[in-house]
C-alpha cells in the first residue's frame, strides 16, 4: 500500500470517528423542524455512508469492517470518559453536574441509539454496496447508483433502530412514527445532496488510489474460435492482470513454485500461480493481512486457489497426491479404517497428517480459507470421488458438491471483496466417466452465478476429450474453463479443442526434479546423459537452454552429492520443463488464432509421441 494510500485512510477513519462524535452530541440536542421533533444524530450518518463507500471501493469490505469496529471503540471511550468527567467531584466554579444535570437521565439511551444505529446501518450499507458493484444492473457501473442504493437501505435500518431505541414508550406512537419517517427522509435528503460529491471524490481519488487492472473486475471474453470445435482462444481479465489463454498456470502449491523465484517464473512467461487452499490455511490470515496472496507471494500477478477439496479427499480415498488416470483395476480405495477423512453432509471431517490433529472443511470453511488468502480465482468446494467408487456413489457424492456448490456461491458472496479487490469464483464439476451425470451437473452449475467453471474428477485418459465434450456443451460459452491437474500435451491439446482455456498440474516440477526432461521429441530420462555435450533442446527459448546448459551438465548436478548442486539441477529443469509447456499453450494459441490449430495439433503429436496422432 503506498504512502498515500495509507495517509488517505488515516483521514477516512479519522472522519468517519469524528461523523459518529458528532451524531453522539447532536443526538442529544433534538431539532424542531415544521413542528416534528427531529434527532440531529442519524442525520450525520450520510457521512459515515460516504466514507464507508469509499473506503469498500478502494480499500475493501475488510478494512472498511475495520474502521467501523475502531471508530465505534473510538465513540465508546469517549462516551466513558464523558460521564467519568461528570461523576468526579471537581472544581464547583466548572459547574459540570448542574450543566449535564438536565439530560443525564436521557443521554444514555440516546447514546447507545445511535452506536448500535451506527454498527448496523453501516455494515448494511458497506455489504449493500458491495453487492451491488458485483450484480448486473446499473449499479455495477455507476458508483452514484451504488451509494445512493445501499444508503436508502442504511437509512432505513439508521432511523429504525434509533427512534425505537431511543424513542420507543418515550413519544406518543404517532409522534414516533412522524418522527422516523421525517428522520429518513431527512437522511435521504442529505444523501441526494451530497453523493454527486462523493462520485466526484471518487473519481479524482481513483488514479492514485486503485492499484487493481481492469476496473477492478473479472471478465472473460473470446478472441476467436476453433471452426466446428468447442475450443477457443480468449482472455481472462483480473484485478491483477489479464491471462491470454489458453494457458498453463503454474502450481506454487504454498504460494512459491518449488526451486524457482518470482523472477524465474516471469523470465518463462508465465501468466498465472495457482495456490492451494488446504496448504495455506492455517496462514491465511497472514496472508490477508499482507494484501492477498498476489503480494504476500511477490507473484504479483494473476493466481488461482483450488478449494482443498482433493487433498482432503485423498486422505480418505487414498489416492495419493495426483488425480490417477491408469485403468481401474489398478485403483483401489482404502479401507475405511484406514481413511484419515470422512465426509458428511457438511463438510469432511480429517486428520492432518501435517499437524497430526483433527480438522474439518466445508464449503463455509473453504470459502472463507480461499476469500482471506485473496486469489483472483478459487473453485467451489466439491467432493473428488476416485475410479474406484461406483455409479451409485458418484450419484450421492455430485448431488452433494452440487449442494455444496450453492452454499460455497452464498459465502463467497459475502467475502469477495474483502481485500479491496474482487475475487471471481468457478464452479467445479464432477461425475466420473458417466455422461449422464456429466451432462445434468454441468447444466445445473450453469444456472448458478459462477463466474467460470472447473472441470475435474477421475476418469480414463482416453475418456478426456469426450469427457470434456459432454460438460463443455452444457456449459456457457462466455464463461471461462479450467482443467483440473493435467498437463501432458496430449491432454493440453485436446483440453484445448474441446473447450478448456486453463490449465495446471505439479507433474512439470515434480519429473524435472526427478530427472524427467521435456523436449519436443518426447521425454528424456537425463541420467542416461553422462558426459554428453548436447543442448537439452535445440532451438529451445528456456532460460537453461539459452544460457547452454548441456544434458551431461544437468546430469552432473543431479547426481552430486552437495545439496547446492541438487537444488541448481533442480532450479534449471524445472525452468525447462515449465517453459516448454507454457510455450506449447503460447503456440497452441497462436495456431488458432492464425487458423491452423488442427494442423498443429497433430504435427506436434506426431513429433512428441513419435507416431501419428
Amino acid at each position: 500500500m503506498s504512502n498515500f494510500k495509507q495517509r488517505t485512510l488515516i483521514y477516512f477513519a479519522a472522519v468517519s470517528a469524528g461523523a459518529l462524535l458528532l451524531s453522539n452530541l447532536a443526538a442529544i440536542k433534538l431539532w424542531d423542524l415544521f413542528g416534528i421533533a427531529v434527532d440531529g444524530g442519524v442525520v450525520v450518518f450520510p457521512l459515515t455512508y460516504i466514507i464507508g463507500d469509499l473506503i469498500v471501493e478502494f480499500y475493501g469490505r475488510r478494512i472498511a469492517r475495520n474502521v467501523i469496529l475502531a471508530s465505534f471503540l473510538v465513540n465508546v471511550i469517549a462516551v466513558a470518559v464523558f460521564y467519568i468527567v461528570i461523576a468526579l467531584p471537581v472544581y464547583p466554579g466548572w459547574e459540570l453536574q448542574s450543566a449535564y444535570a438536565s439530560v443525564l437521565g436521557f443521554t444514555p439511551r440516546i447514546i447507545c441509539a445511535s452506536l448500535i444505529a451506527y454498527l448496523c446501518s453501516n455494515f448494511t450499507n458497506n455489504y449493500l454496496f458491495t453487492r451491488l458493484r458485483n450484480g448486473h444492473s446499473v449499479f455495477k457501473n455507476s458508483f452514484i447508483a451504488r451509494a445512493l442504493g445501499s444508503s436508502a437501505f442504511a437509512h432505513i435500518i439508521d432511523s429504525a433502530i434509533f427512534e425505537t431505541v431511543a424513542f420507543l414508550g418515550v413519544l406518543p406512537f404517532s409522534d414516533f412514527v412522524a418522527q422516523a419517517v421525517f428522520a429518513y427522509l431527512l437522511g435521504i435528503g442529505f444523501e441526494l445532496i451530497l453523493s454527486p460529491v462523493e462520485a466526484w471524490i471518487a473519481k479524482k481519488l481513483r488514479p492514485r488510489l486503485c492499484e487493481y487492472q481492469n476496473n477492478n473486475q473479472f471478465s472473460f471474453e473470446i478472441t476467436k474460435r476453433i471452426p466446428g470445435k468447442l475450443g477457443r482462444a480468449g482472455i481472462i481479465h483480473t484485478p491483477h492482470g489479464d491471462i491470454q489463454t489458453p494457458a498453463f498456470m503454474t502450481v506454487g502449491t504454498r504460494g512459491e513454485v518449488r526451486y524457482l523465484s518470482m523472477k524465474d517464473l516471469k523470465s518463462i512467461q508465465a501468466q498465472a500461480m495457482l495456490s492451494n487452499g488446504y496448504h495455506l490455511r492455517n496462514i491465511s490470515e497472514e496472508i490477508a493481512d499482507q494484501g492477498g496472496l498476489a503480494k504476500w507471494s511477490g507473484w504479483n500477478g494473476p493466481t488461482l486457489t483450488d478449494s482443498g477439496g482433493f487433498q482432503v479427499m485423498s486422505l480418505g480415498s487414498g489416492c495419493g497426491k495426483v488425480v490417477s488416470m491408469e485403468k481401474e483395476r489398478n485403483v483401489t480405495n482404502a479401507e475405511k479404517k484406514d481413511r484419515l477423512a470422512h465426509v458428511s453432509e457438511d463438510g469432511v471431517h480429517f486428520h492432518d497428517p501435517f499437524t497430526d490433529q483433527d480438522d474439518f472443511i466445508g464449503p463455509k470453511e473453504s470459502m472463507e480459507i480461499q476469500c482471506r488468502i485473496g486469489a483472483d480465482i478459487h473453485m467451489a468446494y466439491d467432493e473428488l470421488t476416485s475410479l474406484a467408487d461406483s455409479y451409485e456413489y458418484n450419484k450421492e457424492a455430485l448431488a452433494r458438491t452440487e449442494r455444496w456448490a450453492r452454499r460455497s456461491l452464498q459465502v463467497h458472496k459475502k467475502h469477495c471483496d474483502d481485500l479491496g479487490y474482487h475475487q471471481a469464483l468457478y464452479g467445479v464439476l464432477q461425475g466420473g466417466r458417466w455422461e449422464d451425470l456429466r451432462r445434468s451437473t454441468a447444466r445445473k452449475l450453469a444456472a448458478m452465478d459462477f463466474d467460470g467453471y472447473g472441470l475435474g474428477g477421475a476418469f480414463l485418459k482416453e475418456s478426456l476429450g469426450e469427457i470434456l465434450r459432454w460438460c463443455c456443451e452444457e456449459l456457457p460459452e462466455d464463461k471461462p474453463r479450467h482443467l483440473l491437474g493435467l498437463s501432458h500435451p496430449d491432454d493440453i491439446l485436446i483440453g484445448t479443442e474441446m473447450g478448456a482455456d486453463t490449465f495446471d498440474c505439479v507433474a512439470p516440477t515434480r519429473e524435472a526434479r526427478h530427472g524427467r526432461i521435456y523436449t519436443r521429441h518426447g521425454n528424456i530420462a537425463i541420467k542416461k546423459f553422462a558426459d554428453s555435450d548436447e543442448l537439452i533442446e535445440e532451438g529451445c527459448d528456456c532460460p537453461t537452454c539459452q544460457a547452454g546448459w548441456t544434458r551431461g551438465q544437468l546430469r552432473a548436478l543431479l547426481k552430486s552429492p552437495d545439496p547446492k548442486d541438487r537444488e541448481k539441477y533442480f532450479n534449471l529443469a524445472s525452468i525447462h520443463n515449465l517453459r516448454f509447456i507454457i510455450r506449447l499453450t503460447e503456440e497452441a494459441r497462436a495456431a488458432i488464432l492464425d487458423g491452423t490449430f488442427d494442423q498443429y495439433k497433430e504435427n506436434f503429436l506426431k513429433d512428441y509421441y513419435q507416431k501419428n496422432a
